[in-house]
């Protein structure tokens, strides 16, 4: 099982993309290598533990390579996935200034990934003798809650097959292409999305049938972006 707690030394001597970290990407050069100085590497197999909900949460995660997915459990045991985090996001960075003592959700490794453990004291303790890299720091955290604002709105407001159409449609202009892998499982996705399982299915089916969408296994094709974009406004799946 993966653990977060240090054994080995410091990663100061090591060149660590820290750039491509959202959290980072702000900030002067010069305090990356302090960063590197008080971190440390560590890898992660797919479906190793990165932390579990309840554990002391004494610092959080850059991911430099691979994918972690954070989730949460319900009562019946039912995996509830919050996102999935790829190269360059961070995990768990609420510890930072939330207060909190234990992580309040779970994470894993769902391939073999590269991470970096900044333990938050020692964060917390640069910030504090740096007020310009607080406020980088702060403005990277602004511009997540405003992402999360933006997905809360989608989940509440947005019909399951807007959502789906928008999401195909936010991985196209990323990957500059209307033909594309899923990196994620399907489950997973429709999870992700706040979609349930059978619903996703008769979607995707519907999509298909239409023409606007092919999915087959993890490969999709947009066959339709026109009317996929309209169905990600609001238009209704006729």
């Amino acid at each position: 099982m993966f653990s977060p707690q240090p054994s080995r030394p410091s990663v100061k001597n090591h060149h660590l993309p820290l750039q491509k970290c959202f959290l980072f990407c702000r900030i002067d050069p010069v305090y990356l290598s302090a960063i590197r100085g008080f971190s440390f590497a560590r890898t992660a197999a797919a479906g190793d533990s990165i932390f579990r909900e309840g554990e002391p949460a004494l610092g959080f995660f850059v991911v430099l390579s691979g994918r972690v997915k954070v989730f949460k459990l319900s009562v019946s045991g039912e995996e509830r996935i919050l996102h999935i985090i790829s190269e360059g996001g961070a995990v768990a960075e609420a510890v930072l200034f939330s207060g909190m003592a234990r992580y309040p959700a779970f994470a894993e490794a769902l391939e073999d990934t590269q991470l970096l453990y900044v333990p938050r004291r020692d964060f917390l303790d640069l910030m504090k003798r740096h007020f310009d890299l607080a406020l980088s720091v702060l403005a990277s955290l602004s511009e997540k809650l405003r992402f999360f604002n933006g997905l809360i709105e989608d989940l509440s407001l947005k019909s399951a097959s807007s959502r789906l159409a928008k999401y195909f449609l936010d991985m196209a202009v990323q990957l500059d292409s209307d033909r594309f892998d899923l990196d994620i499982k399907k489950n997973e996705l429709a999870a992700r999305l706040g979609i349930v399982p059978e619903t996703f299915s008769r979607i995707i089916r519907h999509l298909s049938k239409k023409r606007i969408l092919r999915l087959r296994k993890k490969h999709v094709q947009l066959l339709d972006r026109p009317r996929l974009e309209r169905l990600s406004s609001g238009e209704p799946l006729a």
